[in-house]
């Protein structure tokens, strides 16, 4: 073993280069452990007992270890090396943990998904790293569950409410869910979004929107008047039905403005529909209409 310092002659001593460099280098925390679980590091730890102190310092703090590797990670990846039994069973509790949470949360596993929970764990990610991860792997597609699907459906429904649920895109859905179960949005966010699409969409009803009266709610008498006359359980008359449309975008010809139809405009506009024409309330008006019309002539009484 080299000594510490070295003879210089006359009495006099230097350090020894090989130790101070191994002091550099353990200081820097690169131990026997470490080298063992990060072979890439051991060129630079070379250099350090070299002597070369300055040179293995800068290829250090530019290294991939420095640079990506946080401690946790480190730690991790040490009893990976050194510690293998150690490793399995920490990964395993933290899997199960974090299964646990992010079913809870409402992402959905399949098993070629598992690998990216040991990358995830090696890499040391904190929560939101993790799912960002699962949710650019592609893997989970559409589907989620848990709290966040309640949410999501719940945001649908508003939708629905505000009159809109049938305009939104078809990856408008994927994109809010994954906005969930992420963080990067809120329920309250997607909700504003969707007041803000059906006041675009229905200037007549802007005003009501705006004031916390939603578009179903401003709408409700007309579409129960339209499902009386055509015989529908109001629920069967959706919001992009076509005759409903009309009602919905009227202009009154007199401002050349969005209005809300008159109820009375709304039971004209059904009567002249041909979807009318087939309904027993049709047919019943006409019968009176011919009744009156004999008995007017004499013909009936």
């Amino acid at each position: 073993m080299k000594p510490d310092y070295v003879s210089e002659g006359a009495g006099n001593t230097m350090p020894n280069p090989s130790a101070t460099g191994k002091a550099e280098a353990l200081a820097l925390g690169i131990t026997e452990t470490i080298l063992s679980a990060f072979p890439e590091l051991k060129p630079i730890f070379d250099m350090f007992v070299a002597g070369n102190i300055a040179e293995a310092r800068l290829a250090y703090f530019n290294s991939d270890y420095y640079k990506n590797l946080t401690s946790t990670s480190a730690q991790r990846k040490t009893n990976k090396a050194t510690r293998p039994g150690v490793y399995a069973q920490e990964l395993d509790a933290w899997k199960q943990a974090q299964k646990r949470r992010l079913i809870e949360k409402g992402f959905l596993f399949t098993p070629d998904m598992d690998y990216l929970l040991d990358a995830s764990y090696d890499a040391g990610d904190t929560d939101v790293q993790l799912e960002i991860k699962i949710l650019n792997s592609g893997k989970m597609g559409s589907k989620i569950g848990g709290s966040t699907l309640g949410t999501l459906n719940s945001l649908k429904t508003y939708a629905d409410d505000q009159g809109v649920g049938y305009l939104l895109p078809k990856n408008y859905w994927d994109k809010v869910s994954n906005g969930l179960l992420s963080g990067t949005t809120t329920d309250e966010t997607i909700q504003e979004e969707l007041k803000g699409f059906a006041i675009s969409a229905y200037p007549a009803y802007a005003k009501g929107i705006e004031a916390g009266r939603s578009f179903s709610m401003q709408t409700s008498a007309a579409k129960q008047m339209m499902a009386n006359l055509l015989e529908k359980d109001v629920d069967t008359i959706s919001n992009d039905n076509p005759l409903f449309q009309k009602v919905t975008g009227y202009v009154n010809p007199k401002t050349n403005s969005f209005e809300i139809m008159p109820l009375w405009q709304v039971q004209e506009l059904v009567k002249n529909s041909e979807e009318w024409l087939l309904t027993n309330n049709a047919r019943d008006a006409y019968d009176n209409i011919g009744r009156t019309i004999l008995q007017n002539w004499g013909l009936a009484y």
